[in-house]
């Protein structure tokens, strides 16, 4: 196995353990007692990449001896996992549900679990932990507990495709004791001899992709070296289903997608056991001709008395534009009515008026609304160092100049801070390029 992690970062100090370039909960623009160091703002500018080959195990076994410290300090801060899982995961009838719930994802994606299972042993984190927090709501809303509203939590997506730009922005909003507890996950996985046998068999994998301390990867943003390209906004139903897959697992089987639609919606309809949660996919393919690129977004929930999940797929030529938040807009399917619902109708509002007289059709364009921070207290880019809900990273897909580029910090007033490739040039081995090569597939369209 090898592993190399790459921070970038405008931070300076001359003794790192004082400056602490990463923090589980909202940093204070303040002195720290005894340090030599200036005061640390809340948001810092560090957006750690990390390189690494193996296994399924040993990539997350690598993250998570990487990240460890992060990952130990956002579970023992996470509030959801400390007041409302663990406890239910203690009762007999939670346990249950918990038990229900990985047995199915084991027989679907055993690869997934052993990588869950090598980011607890690196880590030192329990298993079960980092599981509950993939499970989400599933443990309170099936045991009929009044789980807490989270607040505004959840992302924007925004698509642009225009003869000009074609691009797709997303921010990542979550609990603000995420801000920080991020990284970019640059993998080459191999699978070993024990990680095959699945319902969704494993294969080679080469992506890219945002994580949340202690989750896979998949459920944010990323792309893979198919040329798939995608962004995941949280859909907050209010009866996830017990028995089924957990989102976060399914999306982390996109990272290994070919760029082919039949292929895409097989892993997202889940035959044979289904999602246990809401969320919505938006996406592209950066190999094929610009002037017939379409975008996709599908909107996927739980099928109730179904071994599926019930799917949506909505496309998006050349001249169209598209938005999506944490809501449903097509499907059909009890959602909750809480602080994120609200949230993302205040977030789709502003949009609107802020394209009423124009076409967003530039880089530009995709900034000033994603980075917009009017409609408070539910603003597109939410800011406030008080603010229970953070948009911890904006990232832009550039499909015409093949880059990822990200911020940490609001993006009109800051620049970005990292920018990766998306043909993978970061991974050019100098005497080898098979790592690099990718399988030509023809891109297939169901019939409408």
């Amino acid at each position: 196995m090898f592993a190399a992690t790459k921070t970038v970062t405008v931070l300076t100090c001359l003794t790192m353990a004082n400056c602490g370039i990463f923090h589980a909960q909202p940093v204070a623009e303040e002195p720290v007692p005894g340090s030599c160091c200036p005061a640390v703002s809340r948001r810092q500018n560090s957006i750690p990449v990390h390189y690494v080959t193996g296994t399924h195990y040993e990539v997350g076994y690598s993250v998570g001896r990487t990240f460890g410290s992060v990952i130990k300090e956002y579970v023992r801060l996470y509030e959801p996992l400390q007041s409302e899982f663990l406890p239910m995961y203690a009762q007999p009838e939670g346990r249950q549900i918990y038990e229900e719930s990985l047995k199915s994802t084991q027989k679907y994606f055993p690869q997934y679990v052993i990588e869950l299972q090598g980011m607890a042993d690196g880590s030192g984190v329990p298993f079960h932990e980092l599981f509950l927090m993939a499970l989400d709501d599933t443990l309170p809303k099936n045991l009929n507990a009044s789980s807490k509203d989270k607040g505004p939590i959840g992302c924007t997506s925004l698509i642009i495709n225009q003869p000009n730009a074609q691009l797709l922005g997303h921010t990542e909003d979550a609990m603000s004791e995420t801000v920080n507890n991020y990284y970019i996950v640059a993998a080459h996985v191999m699978p070993g001899e024990s990680e095959l046998g699945g319902m969704f068999s494993a294969r080679e994998e080469k992506f890219e992709a945002l994580a949340y301390a202690g989750h896979l990867p998949g459920y944010a943003s990323g792309h893979n070296h198919y040329g798939l390209v995608f962004s995941i906004n949280t859909i907050f139903v209010s009866k996830p289903l017990k028995g089924k897959i957990p989102r976060e697992f399914i999306t982390r089987a996109l990272l290994s997608s070919r760029a082919d639609i039949n292929e895409i919606l097989e892993i997202l309809t889940n035959e044979g056991v289904g999602t246990a949660d809401g969320f919505n996919v938006n996406f592209g393919f950066l190999n094929v001709p610009k002037e017939s690129r379409v975008f996709h977004t599908v909107e996927v929930t739980p099928k109730t008395d179904s071994d599926k999940s019930e799917v949506h797929l909505t496309d998006f030529g050349v001249g169209n534009n598209s938005l999506h938040t944490n809501r449903l807009l097509h499907l059909k399917y009890p959602e909750l009515d809480e602080a994120a619902y609200g949230s993302s109708v205040s977030r789709e509002s502003r949009y609107k008026q802020m394209i009423a007289n124009k076409t967003a059709a530039s880089m530009q364009d995709m900034l000033e609304v994603l980075g917009n921070k009017e409609d408070d207290p539910w603003p597109i880019f939410s800011d406030k160092s008080d603010a229970r809900v953070s948009t911890i990273n904006l990232g832009v897909f550039d499909f015409n100049k093949k880059i990822w580029v990200m911020w940490a910090n609001d993006p009109i007033n800051n620049p970005p801070i990292l920018q990766l490739p998306l043909t993978f040039a970061d991974l050019i081995s100098p005497i080898r390029n098979d790592i690099n090569k990718v399988e030509e597939f023809e891109t297939f369209y169901p019939d409408k």
